[in-house]
């Protein structure tokens, strides 16, 4: 798996550094409404909008499980308070004096 991993990450690595090659030439950025405008490589644009969308969708992602989160953090607390409760219930059962059990009667054989 993790020869997997360095694969990937190498051919991101490559795709990257050949996307910031092939595209060194400056383009005006401006946000329309305001009066700014900068003229910066092109690659810089292309990264700078991959690593925002990346941003954005971790953050929906952790919104969206925000629920499963919660239910997963309730049932920790129940099975804490499950486990003590047990320990609790061995403890005292160990402690206490056993009664002497009857003894069973002897099964009736048919004659």
């Amino acid at each position: 798996m993790k020869l997997i991993s360095w694969v990937f990450v190498a051919l991101l690595a490559i795709a990257v550094i050949t996307l910031s090659v092939g595209n060194r030439e400056a383009v005006s950025f401006s946000l329309f409404p305001l009066p700014f405008v900068m003229d910066i490589p092109l690659f810089i644009l292309i990264l700078l909008g991959g690593f925002i969308g990346v941003l954005l969708g971790a953050f929906r992602t952790w919104m969206a499980n925000g629920k499963l989160r919660q239910k997963n953090r309730a049932q920790s607390q129940e099975i804490l308070k499950l486990q003590g409760d047990l320990s609790r219930m061995t403890m005292e059962k160990a402690s206490a004096p056993s009664p002497e059990q009857p003894a069973l009667p002897e099964p009736k054989t048919p004659a």
